[in-house]
């Protein structure tokens, strides 16, 4: 059983504060995206829970992240850098949603997707609930995944 929208909530405002020093508000609906501006990460749980959890940010949001990351000015910053800090990042929120759930597991490397006209699909869901966040206009979306058999 996967945890709860207060926790899986809790989880993302602390990560950003704690590695960021960003407070991030939360956004009671979905978020809609100009996926040309967009970058998605996804780690998989695996083990005695097995689920999904996929992070969606807007490019504005992650340069200012990879900004105060890397202690370095947006202008200076390269692809690269948008990458490394998508993943760490959905490594961070999916490392502390494992350890909430039950069983022994273990993540997967972050799968780091780029572009646009994309569609993300996901077998075998059990359930699937997307969490709205916002910090100055600039929108992300995290979806947490369980796949039946959890």
């Amino acid at each position: 059983m996967k945890p709860d929208e207060i926790q899986i909530r809790s989880i993302v405002r602390d990560v950003w504060s704690t590695q960021l020093g960003l407070t991030i508000d939360d956004l009671a609906e979905r978020p809609t995206f100009d996926h040309t501006k967009t970058l998605t990460a996804a780690i998989h749980i695996t083990g005695d829970f097995r689920g999904c959890v996929r992070l969606e940010c807007s490019r504005a949001l992650i340069l200012r992240s990879a900004s105060i990351m890397f202690g370095q000015p947006e202008a200076d910053l390269v692809r690269d850098d948008e990458i490394d800090v998508i993943g760490e990042l959905t490594n961070v929120v999916t490392g502390n949603i494992k350890a909430l759930v039950p069983g022994d597991n273990s993540l997967s490397l972050p799968t780091i997707i780029d572009g646009s006209d994309y569609e993300v699909h996901t077998l075998d869901v059990k359930t699937s609930d997307d969490y709205g966040f916002a910090l100055d206009g600039e929108a992300m979306i995290v979806t947490v995944v369980e796949h039946r058999g959890s």
